[in-house]
């Protein structure tokens, strides 16, 4: 049975405070960095801070980058967000929202937000600085493509890079089409073949900078070793 998307959301937090937990047991509990793109409301951030209370003994930093401003879809076809969100992110309520949730955890001091584009963003924060980079921004290939290649070199090593919204892997999905919908900048669309949605820049972008990833519902992670990168085993499936 297909999960909703408040199941999905439950089982990605989970997978999240794996991700902390396990890199919390092999940094021997040292404070952990901890880099977030794309952070919306704050739900997720949060996560990564009761995450860090659980498995660290809170002894952490959550580095948050978003513009939260209104998204015009420069990508391509199939960027538009609905017109409530865009509502928000113009009127300054989201990032407002976001404050609020993050006061409202007592999260003020774990959470260093860094307002801006990833593009502008990333090259200014330290080379090999975080043990957990997150990519949750925007979809479209070229952009997922370039912010992986900008989260890449922050990551440490033995430290994760990872990610939200890899519904399909590049070899679940028909290819030809895929490249198509990638190449023209959809942000969501739906394989005929399987009758699966998903964001074609994810997993083309994912599927060419990695090649093979771990996947978790919708989340995906692999493990910087040296210069390589390799699958990550949770135990959970």
């Amino acid at each position: 049975m297909a999960l909703t998307g408040e199941q999905l959301s439950e089982y990605r937090n989970g997978v999240l405070r794996s991700f902390v937990a396990l890199a919390a047991g092999e940094r021997a509990h040292r404070p952990l960095d901890i880099l977030e793109v794309g952070t919306w409301l704050g739900d997720s951030a949060l996560e990564w801070h009761a995450a860090l209370r659980d498995s660290n003994n809170g002894a952490g930093r959550i580095v948050c980058v978003d513009p939260w401003i209104a998204y015009e879809g420069k990508a391509g076809v199939g960027q538009q967000l609905d017109n409530d969100q865009n509502r928000k992110l113009a009127s300054g309520e989201a990032f407002a929202q976001f404050q609020a949730n993050i006061e409202r955890a007592g999260a003020t001091k774990a959470i260093e937000v860094r307002r801006g584009a990833s593009d502008d963003v990333l090259p200014t924060l330290p080379r090999e600085g975080f043990d957990i980079v997150y990519i949750d921004g925007d979809h479209s290939y070229m952009q997922v493509r370039k912010d992986l290649e900008n989260a890449a070199p922050l990551v440490r090593d033995g430290g994760l890079l990872c990610g939200d919204d890899l519904e399909v892997l590049f070899g679940e999905c028909n290819q030809a089409l895929c490249l198509k919908w990638a190449e023209l900048g959809a942000e969501y669309v739906r394989d005929p073949a399987t009758g699966l949605g998903f964001h074609p820049g994810v997993t083309l972008a994912v599927f060419r900078h990695f090649g093979e990833v771990s996947r978790w519902g919708l989340t995906w992670a692999v493990r910087r070793r040296g210069d390589t990168w390799e699958k990550v085993n949770l135990g959970k499936k």
